[in-house]
């Protein structure tokens, strides 16, 4: 199972035990992808606005670019996980 389909409280719970994965990176990725999410809410709630009136594309293109930074920010926790689980299972091998 990907990371990212985790529950919240499956993924902090993992984050939090003695496991290498998910990790700082991971963690980071999982933020920001939170934080573009609330741009895309911020611009969704903004666009049938009185104030928004001619600036309808410029908030349906920020809306898109928030929602493809979080696509990507999202795929970057798995891709983490994935990149830094060989150098864990590599620590752990004899030092000789």
């Amino acid at each position: 199972m990907k990371l990212i389909e985790e529950t919240c409280l499956n993924f902090t719970n993992r984050l939090a035990a003695r496991e290498p994965v998910p990790g700082g990176g991971g963690a980071a990725a999982l933020i920001g992808a939170l934080a573009a999410a609330l741009c895309s809410m911020a611009g969704n709630y903004s666009t049938d606005k009185k104030s928004a009136e001619g600036h309808e594309q410029e908030l349906r293109d920020a809306i898109d670019k928030a929602e493809e930074l979080r696509m990507r920010l999202l795929a970057l926790v798995d891709a983490d996980a994935e990149a830094f689980a060989p150098l864990a299972a590599a620590w752990k091998l004899p030092k000789d």
